[in-house]
């Protein structure tokens, strides 16, 4: 051996070391996949993972009555449907029986499926709706949709954030940050 021993304690710290950034640098590739792809199918208008052509054309109806394109984008612009169907097949899939049956129980009482209607029949009926379970969780979906991060599916060219004034893709922000960062600051304005 050489005259430089390792001891159990320092091998377990660079093993871990060296398995924590390679399993971060793998998973990184994967991570970033998966957002390309969620963008790519929004951008590309591809089929739906977890919705049917109906439902997603009547969500996607009803997510464009609530946030309505006008002289601003909406959520049709925003590809918040894209949304709904990767977070009802993910974080949300929990609830994608409910909505389903709430959509199912949603448009029983129409002739025709809720996208067919005229957009005054539309806003007419949803005001009938508009305090139901299942219009109350489609409003949180499309408002996420269209204010959440590109990467989730909705948001499309950050539209959301646009309408906001928010730059969320900014490297540094302004301090202070917090109580440490307040002091720092206070600190250099009293030296200038």
């Amino acid at each position: 051996m050489s005259g430089k021993t390792v001891s159990r304690r320092l091998f377990l710290k660079g093993t871990g070391t060296l398995a924590g950034s390679s399993a971060f640098r793998l998973s990184m590739p994967g991570l970033l996949a998966l957002s390309e792809a969620v963008c790519t199918a929004r951008d590309a208008q591809a089929a739906f993972d977890v919705l049917s052509d109906g439902e997603a054309r009547a969500l996607d109806a009803i997510a464009a009555r609530i946030l309505p394109t006008t002289d601003t984008p909406g959520a049709r612009d925003a590809g918040v449907i894209y949304f709904m169907d990767k977070a009802l097949g993910s974080f949300m899939s929990d609830e994608l029986e409910s909505i389903r049956a709430g959509l199912s129980e949603f448009e029983s009482g129409l002739a025709a499926s809720f996208a067919e209607l005229a957009e005054a029949d539309q806003d007419a009926y949803l005001s009938t709706q508009d305090r139901s379970h299942f219009f109350n969780r489609v409003r949180f979906m499309t408002l996420a949709g269209f204010l959440g991060m590109t990467s989730h599916g909705g948001n499309r060219d950050q539209v959301g954030w646009k309408l906001l004034g928010f730059d969320g893709h900014r490297g540094a922000w302004q301090p202070p940050f917090g109580y440490y960062d307040a002091e720092y600051m206070r600190e250099q304005q009293d030296d200038d």
